[in-house]
């Protein structure tokens, strides 16, 4: 193909006047009727675009992939399923009390997995709005989830038989590569708890540590072990 770019065509830069020639080829399939049904195209679009002088936006994160990630979370899929659409170390941030100590996207999913399969088996989720900053390459998704409390879980009260209606937003960073690498969760956790019949406590001192460090001191894992992990203090 030859050609000069004199014309004006949205999509396009202004005319630039300068000239291309460029290579191609057409992989044509040709039904039973003699109809060509599919066609393939190979070209350097790059080189010929550089001969006519236009400058190609650089592609941008695939947005997709933190969609899809939404859906598979919201409807208790679980790490096995979210993990492909992120990285394998993403970070996951909230200021809400049930979420205390959950800093992994990996262990965010799984949570929501035991909420959606166990505690409130039957639930739902609604995609309100979505939205991509192409400068922040941040995906934002509005929902509702709504489900009642049923079933038996760990950290939560007896069912309660109440049900909640409640709002949150989801801030994903999409990386290079089209995967979410980090996650911060906007929700009012108090409201959806009262909704549900469940008193949410003070957080109390973190035992966690006091035991996790016993194991560790115990088990002869010396000081560069515990005092990195659990935050011991030089008079400790």
């Amino acid at each position: 193909f030859r050609g000069t770019h004199t014309g004006h065509l949205d999509g396009l830069p202004a005319p630039t006047q300068k000239s291309m020639e460029t290579h191609y080829v057409y992989s044509m399939h040709v039904n039973s009727e003699g109809k060509v049904d599919k066609i393939t195209k190979v070209w350097h679009a790059a080189w010929a675009a550089a001969q006519a002088g236009w400058t190609l936006p650089q592609p941008v994160p695939d947005v997709v992939a933190a969609q899809s990630f939404f859906h598979a979370c919201e409807s208790g899929k679980g790490w096995v399923e979210c993990k492909r659409f992120c990285t394998p170390d993403a970070v996951f941030d909230a200021q809400a009390e049930p979420l205390q100590g959950i800093n992994t996207v990996q262990d965010y999913t799984e949570w929501m997995k035991s909420i959606a399969v166990v505690a409130m088996p039957g639930c739902s989720y609604e995609l309100n709005s979505q939205s991509f900053d192409p400068k922040t390459s941040t995906a934002v998704f509005v929902g509702t989830f709504r489900g009642t409390h049923t079933g038996h879980l760990d950290g939560l009260p007896a069912p309660t038989h109440k049900s909640m209606e409640t709002h949150y937003v989801y801030s994903m960073h999409v990386n290079s590569e089209g995967k979410v690498d980090k996650i911060t969760k906007v929700w009012h956790s108090a409201w959806a708890a009262a909704q549900a019949g469940w008193t949410l406590t003070p957080p109390m001192p973190d035992i966690v540590a006091a035991e996790s460090f016993f194991h560790a001191c115990e088990s002869g894992k010396g000081w560069v072990e515990c005092t990195t992990r659990f935050r011991i203090t030089q008079s400790g």
